[in-house]
């Protein structure tokens, strides 16, 4: 029996739209893949999380990646928004620099570019905390692609003009834990290392002052699981 030209077409449009419409969800699925393992982050390029009456109760997403993903599904969302995860510890050999990392603790940075301020670390393979880092004596270059500088309203404002009075509005009190550090650079300078745990909130604060300066310097703030 012949079948007529108009069904053939027919039957070959339905295909090529069932394609498509496969492929789509594949798209669609691979794109809220850092969102599967936790619905409630928060991703902070978007969303001032400070401003919201609910924060202590989100967790973050930091440029695609948020606590719990798996290391695979980490190089998967570098990969999507052109970016590398080098390792911190230093390379034995110059094949090492560019070599995928398999490390406890990840920079993220630019393909072929700059650190953006970020570090992930792992246990078992899956991210256990995410290290939002703002270095003052950074280079221009660094600090102009820094994650900090996406961040919106208030959340911005901590990590980008930080401030005891900022920290205890938005964080609340916490008892400061201090360490030393002298560098000698021709004369010797020091510096004092603050901590502030805010673990049930999931938030660790560590900031840097110099003897010569009561401005704090050098924040780094820790996402990791409540406790």
């Amino acid at each position: 029996m012949r079948v007529p030209l108009r069904l053939i077409l027919v039957g070959k449009h339905a295909v090529a739209s069932m394609l498509v419409g496969i492929c789509a969800f594949l798209v669609s699925a691979n794109s809220k893949r850092a969102y599967k393992n936790n619905q409630d982050a928060v991703e902070l390029t978007r969303v001032d999380i400070f401003s919201l009456p609910d924060w202590k109760s989100k967790s973050v997403d930091i440029d695609g990646f948020t606590l719990g993903i798996t290391r695979k599904e980490a190089f998967e969302i570098a990969n999507e928004r052109h970016l590398s995860l080098t390792s911190n510890v230093p390379p034995k050999a110059v094949g090492e620099l560019k070599a995928p990392c398999t490390q406890a603790s990840c920079a993220v940075g630019q393909t072929d570019g700059n650190w953006i301020g970020v570090n992930l670390f792992f246990e078992m393979d899956r991210i256990t905390k995410i290290k939002v880092s703002v270095p003052a004596d950074a280079d221009p270059d660094v600090k102009k692609v820094n994650i900090a500088r996406e961040f919106k309203g208030l959340t911005r404002q901590f990590f980008n003009r930080y401030s005891d009075g900022l920290r205890n509005r938005i964080l609340g009190p916490a008892q400061a834990k201090e360490t030393q550090d002298t560098l000698s650079t021709g004369h010797n300078s020091s510096y004092t290392h603050i901590e502030y745990d805010y673990l049930q909130s999931g938030i660790i604060v560590h900031v840097t002052v110099s003897k010569n300066s009561p401005e704090p310097f050098d924040l780094e703030v820790d996402f990791q699981n409540r406790q």
